[in-house]
């Protein structure tokens, strides 16, 4: 009988996990090391985050200080002036009314009651002294103010002061006089005027004074006496009918002007001595007097 031959390497086999004997081993494949865990990119909102974002909270933080710099309180401008004085100049080159007055209480406050703009501090004064001719060369900022100017001058010839614009060009005398003098009168008080300096012709010492129109006399009762060259306040201002009774005993000119918010009126223009009754415009609220002696007002 044929027979079967038995299983190889014995009848037990080889151990377990080993090829027969006589085979060769068979070589496993060599184990790979793992590999290495490979982080997740950005994404590009992130980049835009980053990128973005300070931008961002800078131009909030500009807009942020830009509206409390706006709404910040203005503290430069200065308080209303007491009703015995004058307030400063509101426009360049034109005298404003009295605070307290009609005159000034329309311009405070418009048609439907809302407040204007806050008038501009008034000028600091400034005084000057010296004696024959000279050119007084005004302050930068004191050149287009609105100046009440008191002046004295002993001597015996001629005294003339003079204004010149910011080019040289002398302008209209404020003061043409012979021998001595004591007087105030106004200065800039045209619209749009500047004195950059005073021509001084004189013989003798002299003094110069540059004041704010608030000082200027107040005329509140129903008379008023003076003599030379003078500038006074009317507070209240004048309203409705109301006439002036007026005097003067000098030998020179004597020129009274009314100002009113709106006009100046030419009321007396005569030589030497004069008495007569003239109107006083509504809303006056300044008189300007140039006369060479004892002169009287009394209104009704």
């Amino acid at each position: 009988m044929h027979q079967q031959p038995g299983p190889p390497n014995g009848p037990y086999g080889p151990p377990p996990g080993r090829p027969p004997y006589g085979q060769p081993r068979q070589r496993l494949p060599a184990r790979q090391p793992p590999s290495p865990h490979r982080k997740k990119g950005k994404g590009p909102l992130f980049w835009l985050l980053v990128i973005g974002l300070p931008f961002v909270l800078l131009f909030g933080c500009m807009a942020a200080i830009g509206s409390l710099a706006s709404n910040a309180p203005d503290t430069t401008s200065p308080d209303a002036t007491s009703p015995d004085a004058a307030s400063s100049v509101a426009k360049a080159g034109k005298p404003s009314a009295p605070a307290g007055s009609g005159a000034a209480a329309a311009e405070k406050t418009g048609e439907k009651g809302e407040p204007s703009s806050t008038p501009s501090p008034e000028p600091t004064p400034r005084e000057y002294s010296g004696t024959g001719a000279k050119v007084l060369k005004l302050r930068e900022s004191d050149r287009s103010s609105v100046w009440l100017v008191a002046l004295t001058h002993r001597g015996g010839s001629n005294f003339i002061v003079s204004p010149l614009d910011p080019g040289g060009a002398e302008q209209s005398a404020i003061v043409n006089e012979i021998g001595n003098y004591k007087g105030s009168v106004l200065l800039n008080e045209d619209e749009g005027k500047e004195t950059a300096a005073l021509k001084i012709q004189a013989d003798g010492p002299w003094t110069i004074t540059l004041a704010p129109l608030s000082t200027a006399r107040v005329w509140s009762g129903d008379s008023l006496t003076g003599r030379g060259d003078d500038v006074v306040i009317l507070n209240p201002a004048s309203s409705g009918l109301t006439t002036v009774d007026a005097r003067h005993s000098g030998s020179a000119n004597f020129i009274v002007d009314a100002w009113t918010e709106s006009s100046r009126d030419l009321l007396i223009n005569e030589i030497g001595g004069w008495h007569g009754e003239v109107p006083l415009p509504s809303g006056t609220f300044l008189v300007t007097i140039k006369a060479d002696g004892v002169w009287s007002f009394k209104r009704s």
